[in-house]
């Protein structure tokens, strides 16, 4: 019975790292479709006449604003490492609270060592939100991206 945990746990951790792993994949081709797109739209426009009408049109403000969204949107990812933060943080220590019943000392063990990794990982990741939310507060880059202009 004392297994059933950590056959959960070892699932889980597999499975977050599947997801991971898939939802970066996914991330980089549609970055690099977007990327092909833009490549291919800027390659029809033959003069920099051409380029400049387009880029002042209301289609090409939201061409340039969809290429810096990633640097535009410091609050995402600030929000995301918090997220992740917590999670971890609560899965260590709970992983920390179910090593106290009854199981072996083997098993202790190994639960103890993945709580305090998990939990560690999960008060890394809230101490970095911390520094880019301090850091992007003090550059500016958390006002709105009409008050940035």
């Amino acid at each position: 019975m004392p297994e059933i945990p950590i056959v959960a746990i070892i699932f889980g951790v597999f499975g977050w790292i599947v997801w991971v792993i898939a939802t970066n994949i996914r991330r980089s081709k549609t970055a690099r479709e977007v990327a092909e797109l833009h490549a291919k739209l800027l390659d029809r426009c033959a003069a920099n006449q051409d380029v400049l009408r387009y880029i002042e049109s209301e289609p090409g403000r939201r061409f340039l604003e969809s290429a810096t969204v990633g640097q535009a949107a410091p609050h995402t990812r600030i929000l995301n490492a918090v997220q992740a933060g917590a999670i971890l943080a609560l899965a260590g220590a709970a992983i920390l609270i179910v090593r106290t019943t009854e199981m072996s000392m083997d098993a202790r063990d190994f639960l103890a060592f993945l709580g305090a990794v998990l939990a560690a990982i999960g008060v890394g990741f809230l101490i970095s939100a911390a520094v880019s939310y301090g850091l992007c507060r003090s550059w500016g880059l958390l006002k709105p991206a009409e008050d940035r202009r």
